[in-house]
């Protein structure tokens, strides 16, 4: 099976995408994934640490 060619998007098609703030929305939803994640990571590394504690 041949690969779907991927549509090109002309010059107008970007502008509008930036007028209607298309860009914006997916550079704050990609900004909030990356905080999520930055979050767990720290909760995760938190909780090793504390499991790697010694504790008598």
């Amino acid at each position: 099976m041949a690969a779907a060619k991927r549509k090109t998007e002309t010059p107008a098609d970007v502008a509008a995408k930036l007028a209607d703030g298309h860009y914006d929305r997916l550079l704050e939803d990609f900004q909030a994934k990356l905080d999520a994640a930055t979050e767990a990571l720290r909760r995760v590394h938190e909780a090793m640490r504390a499991e790697n504690t010694l504790r008598s």
